[in-house]
């Protein structure tokens, strides 16, 4: 499944996922139960969880862009072959992830 897309649905992506991104740093933080620097926003464990979530989020989003970009499952995470990957499972959640971007971008110009 190798196409491209438009590169500002690419860029929507990428900004998204440097969004998330950010928000796993600074849960990183907050799964610490002794010791934490600065001031507790979020409970360990919901923080925990919430980081959890946010990986498997991120890992579909990262899936999506390389998809975008033409690459391919075994380009995007090189630990697996091809025919047996596990992003494979995700497929589903990695279209939804591409059509929302496309359709935000073509909102947004008004296509």
């Amino acid at each position: 499944m190798e196409t491209t897309f438009n590169k500002p649905a690419i860029e929507s992506l990428k900004a998204d996922i440097k969004q998330s991104s950010a928000l796993q740093r600074a849960l990183k933080q907050q799964r610490k139960t002794v010791n934490l620097k600065g001031e507790r926003i979020i409970e360990p464990d919901q923080a925990s969880w919430k980081a959890y979530i946010g990986g498997l989020e991120l890992r579909v989003k990262y899936a999506a862009y390389g998809l975008m970009r033409g690459k391919s499952f075994s380009v995007t995470e090189n630990h697996y072959p091809e025919e047996n990957h596990p992003l494979n499972k995700y497929q589903n959640a990695i279209n939804k992830c591409i059509e929302f971007h496309t359709q935000k971008v073509e909102e947004k110009v008004g296509i």
